[in-house]
């Protein structure tokens, strides 16, 4: 608790000193609206457009990292990684270590993990206001027109998306409201869900462009919507919606729409691997390729830690560089890189039994411990490397030696063993602190990676299947998968895949549920475990303790959000079951 106090009063102190620079396109974001403005004097030139457009932006598109948004959301303090297997928090006052607890109510919801739940019905509200009055603008050009209206369409389609991953069927807001109009819009179905948001994307796909300008990175283009489409096919696909039987039934067993479709198909998943083929098909118009250029040591690093590059179809640039003593690096650092009062986080051993060998075999680590952390570090996937501290290696020119073991400055509250540095980057220090997060919602490797799972559910693991996962891998230097695998098999493999690729980029929290495999032990229930790492002074190795950090509690109706009781209570929203 003591250290939650330093933090918030050291933060507080520096948001005095330090102004937020808002940097997305340039000065884009600079435009600020004025008091008094009415939508008529926002629809009567195209610098005010402008304007509406940023704030469009601002409330519509979310970020995957945790943000201090004083204005939007308020302040928030971890990854949602805290609340699966990927991560543990150094600290345990941090909200989202809710999941792990299972207190997931309907009263404290919006504090443990759905921050944005009012700001996305505001970000609707600014969608359909574009989509009903940019036509009236009369100074600009119809092409201009059609490409703010794919804007529009593709933030409309990604909100209803973020209420869908969360709660299932949620209600459709498709036209911005008057005084006279009932506010009070019931839950659609899965099915009337997901389908207005691929018809929302279709639509934005034929009206926006296939590239943005250097000055224009951020704005959303053609990729940004088939990429919306394809993710939500796969998680309407996916098993926790594409199902004849819920997960729980509804009290009232005729809602039960709201949370599956009512019965299985299998061409669910053809659709979904076909709008994944349809990103990786587009690429190219859109410049987007993976990164294969860097080395097998640090391609995976690149695509986090260099902005705009070429595998990023759309990144969140609504913040400007921030100083590592303010959100999101604040509750990123490990602790004992800086003032002292920064969050950080640890990889579980849970999740680091994922990783293989680099010759595509499975690591062996002891149940009790072992005296060979060294030899284990040369043999594990690169991208381990890539993603965590390794004790006694170098990270940049104020941190030499990551010391992340027993008695080192950087183990401070460390309870996993190794500690988070992906996002980081290496040239962030005490001399140049300023740096520009790379909050990546879309990258190129996600739709490999789609379109690997839901071919494989579609017709079993083909060989473009085997192909879209083995492209991956092999950017990193891991071998091909081996051939002749089950569908299962196969599935088991692409699921591990992901969990690595896509390792605290805000995935693994919903996959796991939508696989309805977070029950399982050492997902989000049962025995969680660290590793306590010792420096040999006798050696140059480190040997390790596997000891457990905690026991966590899943409660089956945490495969859904529950939506707020303030809202059910209103009468006009039926509850996800359980709660």
């Amino acid at each position: 608790m003591k250290n939650k106090i330093r933090f918030i009063i050291i933060f507080l102190l520096t948001l005095t000193v330090f102004v937020s620079c808002e940097d997305m396109m340039g000065d884009f974001l600079d435009k600020a609206p004025g008091v008094d403005v009415t939508e008529d004097t926002i629809f009567s030139s195209k610098a005010q457009v402008e304007t509406f457009i940023a704030t469009m932006y601002r409330t519509g598109l979310h970020t995957i990292f945790a943000r201090e948004e004083t204005s939007l959301t308020g302040s928030q303090y971890a990854m949602t990684s805290i609340a699966c297997d990927e991560t543990e928090s150094s600290q345990t006052w941090t909200s989202q270590q809710g999941w792990n607890t299972g207190d997931i109510t309907a009263d404290n919801i919006q504090s443990r993990e759905d921050f944005r739940w009012p700001l996305r019905f505001k970000g609707l509200r600014y969608a359909n206001i574009m989509l009903q009055r940019i036509d009236e603008v009369e100074s600009l050009d119809q092409a201009y027109k059609q490409e703010i209206k794919g804007e529009a369409l593709f933030l409309r389609a990604l909100n209803h998306f973020e209420m869908f991953k969360r709660y299932g069927g949620a209600p459709i807001i498709d036209k911005k409201f008057e005084l006279t109009d009932d506010f009070f819009v019931p839950r659609s179905s899965v099915e009337e869900l997901v389908n207005f948001i691929v018809a929302d994307c279709d639509a934005a796909i034929a009206l926006l462009p296939d590239t943005r300008s250097s000055d224009q990175k951020g704005r959303i283009t053609k990729g940004a919507a088939l990429m919306l489409k394809s993710k939500t096919l796969l998680y309407a696909a996916s098993p926790l919606f594409n199902t004849a039987t819920p997960y729980l039934s509804m009290d009232d067993a005729s809602n039960n729409d709201l949370i599956c479709y009512g019965n299985y198909d299998q061409n669910r998943w053809q659709k979904a691997a076909d709008a994944a083929k349809a990103v990786i098909d587009w690429a190219p118009s859109g410049g987007i390729h993976l990164i294969t250029d860097q080395g097998v040591d640090e391609n995976y690093r690149y695509v986090y830690e260099i902005n705009d590059n070429p595998e990023i179809i759309l990144a969140n640039k609504n913040i400007g560089a921030r100083d590592m003593w303010t959100f999101p690096w604040g509750s990123i650092l490990p602790i004992g890189m800086g003032w002292g009062w920064h969050i950080g986080y640890s990889m579980t051993a849970n999740f680091l039994h994922k990783y293989e060998k680099q010759d595509g075999t499975p690591m062996e680590w002891s149940d009790t411990g072992g005296n060979d952390l060294k030899q284990k570090y040369e043999e594990i996937d690169r991208r381990f490397a890539q993603t965590v501290g390794i004790p006694g290696s170098y990270f940049n020119k104020d941190f030499p030696v990551i010391t992340n073991y027993a008695g080192g400055k950087m183990n401070n509250q460390n309870k996993g063993g190794h500690i988070i540095l992906k996002f980081v980057p290496r040239t962030m220090t005490f001399s140049s602190w300023n740096q520009m997060p790379n909050d990546i919602l879309f990258r190129l490797a996600e739709a490999y990676l789609n379109y690997a799972e839901a071919l494989n559910e579609a017709q079993g693991p083909v060989q473009q299947a085997y192909d879209a996962v083995n492209i991956i891998r092999a950017r990193s230097g891991q071998p091909d998968l081996p051939s002749g695998l089950s569908q299962e098999e196969f599935r088991e493999r692409v699921r591990n895949e992901r969990a690595i690729e896509l390792f605290d980029e805000e995935h693994r929290f919903f996959d796991i549920r939508r696989w309805m495999i977070a029950e399982q032990d050492g997902v989000m229930q049962g025995d969680f475990y660290g590793l306590k790492i010792f420096q040999d002074p006798a050696a140059p190795d480190f040997r390790y303790q596997v000891y457990k950090i905690e026991t966590r509690t899943f409660k089956r109706r945490m495969y859904l959000h529950p939506y707020l009781r303030s809202e059910v209570l209103k009468g006009y929203l039926v509850q996800n079951p359980g709660y």
